[in-house]
């Protein structure tokens, strides 16, 4: 059972060309699986597992119905939409929950501005149809202007035991050429990293530590860390890595994968 109410779950990165994409990734010894189509979406998706947390890379297949998709039910795939082809790179962090409409009662509490809890699914290669259910983020009345995107909030309808199981019989991890990769750390450049990780500690209840430097860490699940520190980006700008067998550098658009 999860120890915690948010866990980071996955990282999505918004790409052109989800072949190339997933070839970058190969070229380093990590497989990035076709996942499905969004049906009625627009946008379809590639899987690269580490562990239970993952990184989403995320294309468009037809702009039109991606465009059309409404903010408070379709973000991801109408932001798709605008973003690409022009901006490539990190989209936001997902977190994983159990008891999503409890969740969302808190964040309301929070001061957090939601849209409604929506259905989700994709169909994967093999026809297999994955559900789940999400809650947009939109706005934090409580913080000052220019905060980060903040993580959306998804609920798998099963456990924590349950869903490292469903993971392990699809066959998705441990599955890259070059071993046990982990994910380890997200690198966020934010204008005032105290104030923001501050906030997104008392959000989402991560524990924090602000270093001497004036970055901080939180805690977002077990030996993972979102790293927040100084710069004008305003977002994650890198996913870091342990790879037991050599080290990676993998640039997609404005988005870093490497190793520690």
């Amino acid at each position: 059972m999860t120890t915690h109410p948010y866990v980071w779950d996955h990282t999505v990165t918004f790409v052109n060309d989800l072949h190339s994409a997933q070839k970058a990734f190969a070229d380093q010894g990590i497989t990035a699986s076709y996942g499905g189509k969004h049906v009625g979406h627009g946008t379809e998706n590639a899987l690269a597992y580490f562990g239970t947390n993952y990184v989403e890379l995320l294309s468009v297949y037809s702009r039109d119905e991606a465009e059309n998709e409404r903010e408070y039910t379709g973000l991801i795939y109408r932001d798709a939409a605008r973003s690409l082809p022009a901006h490539e790179g990190f989209y936001r962090h997902g977190l994983r929950v159990n008891n999503i409409e409890a969740r969302a009662d808190e964040l309301h509490r929070q001061g957090i501005k939601t849209g409604p809890i929506v259905p989700g699914n994709r169909t994967t290669a093999d026809g297999r149809e994955i559900r789940w259910k999400l809650l947009w983020l939109l706005r934090d009345t409580k913080a000052e202007e220019n905060q980060p995107r903040y993580p959306f909030i998804l609920d798998w309808l099963e456990d924590e035991p349950t869903h490292e199981r469903t993971l392990e019989s699809s066959g998705l991890l441990r599955q890259h050429p070059d071993g046990d990769i982990r994910t380890r750390k997200a690198i966020w450049e934010v204008p005032d990293p105290k104030r923001t990780a501050r906030r997104l500690s008392e959000v989402f209840e991560f524990p924090l530590t602000v270093n001497a430097d004036g970055s901080a860490d939180l805690v977002t699940g077990r030996d993972l860390t979102w790293h927040i520190q100084q710069g004008s980006h305003n977002g994650i700008v890198d996913l870091k890595f342990d790879s037991p067998s050599h080290p990676f550098d993998v640039r997609i658009g404005s988005a870093r994968f490497s190793t520690l």
